[in-house]
C-alpha cells in the first residue's frame, strides 16, 4: 500500500451497501440548472464553514471538468501542498471510475482483490474526498477535500452539498477510507 494509507476492513457486503448509498448520494446531490463560478464559491464557502464541526482543517478544490480549470481552491493554515496533491489524486480516481472517490476501492473489495487499489497513489487516490458535481446527468465539476481521516473528507462534501442544495442524502455505515 502506498503512502501509508490505512486499508479499511471492508467486507464485500459492506462495500456493496456503500456503493448503493454512494449511487443514491450521487443521484440526490445534483444541481438542477447550472453550476458556475458563483455556485463554486458558495459550495466552497459552505465546506469551509463546516470546519468547526470536524475540529480540524482541510483543503478544498473545485475543478471544472470541461477544461480542468480550478474554480475554487482553499487550504487551511494547518494543511499544505500534500493535501492538494491528494485531492487531485482523488479527483483522477473518481473521473476514471465515473463515480465519487472511493468507488474503485469499493469495486475492488466486491471483486475480492483490493491488493492493487492503492498502487497508483498519489496520481490516483481511490478514497473518500472527491465527488462529482452534476447538473442533471452531466458531470461538470469535481469537488475534492483532503486533510481528514476515516472517510470524513467525503462527509464534508456531502454536508456542504446538502446545505447549498437544500436536500438530505443517506449515509453508509461501512469503514470506507
Amino acid at each position: 500500500m502506498a503512502e501509508n494509507i490505512p486499508a479499511p476492513m471492508l467486507t464485500a457486503d459492506d462495500a456493496r451497501k456503500a456503493m448503493e448509498v454512494l449511487l443514491e448520494q450521487e443521484r440526490i446531490l445534483r444541481y438542477a440548472e447550472s453550476f458556475g463560478a458563483y455556485e463554486a464559491l458558495e459550495l466552497g464557502q459552505a465546506a469551509i464553514g463546516l470546519i468547526p464541526q470536524f475540529g480540524e482543517g482541510y483543503s478544498i478544490t473545485i475543478t471544472r471538468e470541461a477544461d480542468g480549470v480550478r474554480m475554487f481552491q482553499w487550504v487551511d493554515d494547518s494543511k499544505g501542498e500534500r493535501n492538494l496533491l491528494f485531492a487531485d489524486g482523488k479527483r483522477h480516481s473518481a473521473l476514471k471510475a465515473g463515480h465519487a472517490g472511493p468507488w474503485a476501492q469499493l469495486e475492488a473489495v466486491v471483486a475480492g482483490d483490493a491488493s492493487q487499489v492503492w498502487a497508483n497513489v498519489p496520481e490516483e487516490v481511490p478514497a473518500c474526498g472527491a465527488f462529482p458535481i452534476r447538473v442533471g446527468d452531466e458531470w461538470v465539476a469535481t469537488i475534492g477535500v483532503s486533510g481528514l481521516m476515516e472517510g470524513l473528507d467525503h462527509e464534508v462534501i456531502v454536508r456542504a452539498l446538502e446545505q447549498v442544495l437544500g436536500v438530505a442524502a443517506p449515509r453508509w455505515d461501512a469503514p470506507v477510507a
